[in-house]
This record gives C-alpha cells, structure tokens and sequence, in this order.
C-alpha cells in the first residue's frame, strides 16, 4: 500500500521521503509554544500566553500525520530496519505525543502564563532536539566523501536507500559483514540478485523501488567510487 504512494510521488517528481515535510511543523510549533510561553511568564502578558497554548494545540494535531509519514518513509527507504536511530525516535515520539496532550490538559488547567507548564513544555522541546539530532543522523551520519563526477548518480541512490544501514560501505545490523570488499560485490550480476533477494535481516529491494538501471549506477558506486574512499 505505501509502495502505490511513493510510485506516485515519484512518477510527479518526488523521490525523495515526506517525513522531514512535515517534521518542522510540531518541531517548530514546540520551540514557539516554550518561547511565547517564557515571555508570558517574564513579561507578564496575559495575551502572550494565548499564543502558546495554540501552539501547543497546533503541534498536538500535526505530530500524528508525521509519526505516519515518518513510518512510512521507515518501510519503504529502510525496510522496517531496527537502526538505532529508529529505536530512540519511536520511543521518543509517543513520549512527545504524551507530553503534548498533558500540556494541553494543563493549559486549560492553569493557562499557559502557569510555572505548572513550563516543565512540560521544556520536556517537550527536549524531545523535538532528540528527534531532529536522530533524524539528522539517519540523513547525514553514513555521508562519505563526496564521489567523482561520474558516479553521482549511485552516490545519490547510495545516500537514499542504503547509507543509514551501511554508512561509509559499513554495516550498522550487522559490523562483522561491511558492504565493502564482500562476495556480493563480485560482478554485477551477483550484485543486484543479492539486492532482490537478500538475506535476512537486510529489506529487500524489488525493482519497483530500485530499477535495474538504477542498481547498475548503485554498484558502479560502491564498488569503484565508495571502496577507493579513506575508511
């Protein structure tokens, strides 16, 4: 069901996951709801604490469609993998969810210009940083040096489906087996069968979500480009 979407993004010019659209919304509407909240405090306006409390409110309706995308984008790029940058963002985001909902209840309780809120919001804008810096290593923590011009396109594909699992040619599900320098690197032909049909706990990658031409681009990378970078 999630492929049919991706396959229409794609087919309109999106390749890319939907979760980090929607994920500055709740992230932005906590830092303005802590922020507009402080100020109510400090500066003891009363109308300043109405702005929070929206926030908040807007951030609660706007974290469920982004826990769905997020678990979408985590399917169908990562294949349902347990990296552990995806075990401390499902953990966290619920825990956010919570937080949201209780300063809402206590808003209403107290008003956002309440000291009683304050914790939770601080909680709050503490799970939106784990989130952002765990979401930022799934992006950026397997970047490897920048390739050659004839391989940007594998180095892109490399970047999208492969680098939060095997980041530099590694292997985070499994260290003792790296990318890099194995038998499925052998030939072309080796390659790509492997990527179809690959062994457990690595996803595997039908031709709807790779194209052939694209696994060529993909190999031509990690086996010529990638391999010959420092470790």
């Amino acid at each position: 069901m999630f492929n049919s979407v991706y396959e229409l993004l794609n087919s309109l010019g999106y390749p890319h996951p939907i979760h980090p659209t929607e994920v500055h919304m709740p992230i932005g509407l906590v830092v303005g709801g802590l922020i507009f909240s402080c100020m109510a405090i400090l500066f003891r306006r009363e109308r300043l604490a109405i702005t929070p409390r929206h926030c908040i409110l807007l951030a609660f309706i706007w974290v469920f469609p982004t826990m769905l995308f997020g678990y979408m984008d985590w399917q169908h790029f990562y294949g349902g993998a347990w990296l552990p940058p995806i075990k401390v963002k499902l953990t966290v985001a619920p825990l956010l969810t919570l937080l949201l909902f209780l300063a809402i209840l206590l808003g209403r309780q107290y008003g956002a210009k309440s000291l009683k809120v304050i914790p939770v919001y601080l909680l709050s804008f503490f799970c939106v940083v784990v989130l952002g810096y765990y979401g930022g290593e799934l992006v950026y923590g397997g970047k490897a040096t920048p390739s050659p011009a004839g391989f940007k396109t594998g180095e892109k594909i490399f970047q999208a489906k492969c680098s939060a699992c095997h980041p530099k040619g590694g292997n985070i599900l499994a260290p003792g087996k790296p990318v890099l320098h194995s038998h499925e690197l052998q030939d072309l032909k080796t390659f790509v069968q492997y990527v179809r049909h690959p062994k457990a706990p690595m996803p595997s990658f039908p031709a709807g979500t790779i194209s052939d031409t694209e696994l060529k681009d993909l190999y031509e990378y990690i086996a010529k480009a990638l391999s010959m970078q420092p470790g």
